[in-house]
């Protein structure tokens, strides 16, 4: 089941605490923000079950991105193999970090 970066409003600060304590929703940051009109916010994570669960406790509840389509399309942009091999030209240097300075010289 897909998972998705949601943000919860309302304008009940109980309602807002009970996201962890009682519907035990992943939120980021463990803090929410407060706008001027008096309404509150949080960021989360949560599954199409856990949305549903919440619009029917009267959060309102914005679904952004598939979390996990998003990190499975970044991952496809990550290289392969070891980027630090050979990065100096010497095929024997195996430590990225060893520059053959010795201690003390700079």
């Amino acid at each position: 089941m897909p998972r998705y970066r949601i943000t919860i409003k309302s304008n009940d600060r109980e309602a807002m605490l009970d996201l962890v304590r009682v519907h035990k929703i992943s939120v980021y940051d463990h803090g929410s923000k407060q706008s001027p009109s008096g309404e509150y916010s949080v960021d989360a994570t949560a599954d199409t079950a856990e949305i549903r669960e919440l619009r029917g406790a009267g959060y309102h509840v914005d679904r952004h991105e598939d979390v996990d389509k998003v990190g499975r399309a970044r991952q496809r942009e990550v290289g392969k193999g070891d980027r630090y091999r050979d990065r100096d030209g010497d095929p024997g240097d195996d430590d990225p970090g060893d520059d053959d300075r010795r201690d003390g010289e700079d």
